[in-house]
């Protein structure tokens, strides 16, 4: 995964309780990988169309597929 390529959201427990699953099965641009101790948390994405006003948006690694 890198900047640039497209990830599919998927339905996931993370996902509803940041009380966004209405993002499942939306495709996503990746903006920036969030690593931490060389293990992926997750991605900024941006969406193609906004979701409560904003494009960009934290996913967790366990709520996309590649």
């Amino acid at each position: 995964m890198k900047p640039g390529e497209s990830i599919l959201i998927l339905p996931s427990v993370a996902l509803q309780e940041m009380k966004m699953e209405q993002l499942a099965g939306m495709k996503a641009q990746v903006i920036e990988i969030v690593e931490s101790n060389n293990v992926i948390k997750g991605c900024w994405v941006k969406l193609p169309v906004p979701y409560l006003g904003e494009y960009e948006w934290f996913i967790p690694y366990n709520s996309f597929t590649l």
